[in-house]
């Protein structure tokens, strides 16, 4: 035979009546935990909208810099058909590379990438047909730049992102 244990000493409690109804005071606490959680979506979302909104401003408005950047391009053969081709190979060996530790991208900077590599093959054709254009090759180190610079947008983000972690 079992004796009914009572460690605590809970039967010597007096019984107290739980008041006859408590949902309409649950109900208002639950509204309100969901109007809150409605908000923080809504802040949410527009942030989110805001951020988005500022960045495709940014890249529209965007003007690509000039060539003769000091870095670029050598003082003295700022023009010459040569150091445009040499930088044109530099800059594409620097996209491939970048490429390799971007890995994927957002469907938002891929749209741009592929317009930039289109836009790029667009000047190569027309390069073959007149290879001594420095306009051509001009426009096609502009293209260049803006392609490792959407690259390297992309990889400063994927950086921040981990470091937030």
């Amino acid at each position: 035979m079992q004796k009914e244990r009572d460690p605590l000493n809970l039967g010597s409690l007096p019984m107290v009546e739980p008041p006859s109804d408590g949902w309409p005071l649950i109900r208002a606490e639950l509204e309100q935990d969901r109007q809150r959680r409605r908000r923080l979506r809504y802040a949410g979302s527009v942030m989110a909208i805001a951020a988005t909104v500022v960045l495709a401003v940014g890249v529209f408005i965007h003007q690509p810099e000039p060539v003769t950047e000091p870095a670029a391009v050598p003082a003295q053969a700022q023009h010459t058909l040569d150091s445009l081709i040499s930088l044109s190979q530099q800059l594409e060996v620097r996209v491939r590379s970048i490429r390799e530790d971007v890995g994927g991208m957002p469907t938002d900077s891929l749209v741009y990438q592929v317009e930039l590599e289109d836009l790029i093959a667009q000047v190569d054709e027309e390069l073959s047909m007149n290879p001594e254009s420095l306009e051509l090759w001009s426009h096609r180190v502009n293209l260049l730049l803006d392609l490792s610079r959407l690259y390297e947008n992309q990889l400063r983000r994927d950086y921040q992102r981990m470091a937030s972690l």
